[in-house]
């Protein structure tokens, strides 16, 4: 892949590739865009630009101008409000909040189908359901943890008000 500037950096995945530009306009990431483009053309290799999508983050500014759109081999990459990568939700303001509200979705349907085993009338242990919570609950809700000191005290909390009711429901607490 061709080398990136100073202000690109490339993470590549497995599945994927994650371009990023800091600057405060989208030119390093359009002129790094063409710089690709020549190079894929020039090795033969043709990618699914139709799953793919640009976001610009805007740290602590409330609006930005619409970036024009921007095309690699010939199909559109849609500018978008939020972003997924390795299953964590980003939006242009880096406020979390996308992320946990969807963390929140996932723990609430596993406790939901975890109901049966846990609620106070099962014949499951308390030992045994604090194990379930270990083993399923909590990697779930700790994952990409470390971004939790960046968000909002309020996301944490439902966070926090989430983990305390599955292990009231885990320990048969009232």
């Amino acid at each position: 892949m061709p080398s990136p500037s100073h202000q690109v950096m490339l993470s590549l995945y497995a599945d994927g590739t994650a371009i990023v530009a800091t600057s405060r306009k989208p030119t390093l990431f359009v002129r790094y865009l063409i710089d690709l483009q020549r190079w894929l053309s020039e090795w033969r290799i043709d990618i699914n630009v139709s799953n793919k999508s640009a976001i610009i983050f805007a740290i602590g500014e409330r609006s930005f101008i619409q970036p024009r759109p921007v095309t690699l081999s010939g199909e559109p990459i849609q500018w978008s409000k939020t972003t997924h990568d390795l299953r964590l939700t980003l939006n242009k303001l880096l406020t979390l909040s996308p992320h946990i509200d969807q963390v929140r979705k996932i723990i609430a349907q596993s406790m939901g189908m975890l109901g049966t085993l846990l609620n106070r009338k099962s014949d499951l242990s308390v030992s045994n359901g604090v194990l379930l919570f270990k083993q399923i609950i909590h990697p779930m809700m700790n994952y990409a943890c470390p971004t939790w000191r960046s968000a909002a005290p309020t996301h944490v909390c439902g966070l926090q008000l989430l983990q305390s009711k599955c292990l009231r429901l885990t320990n048969a607490a009232p």
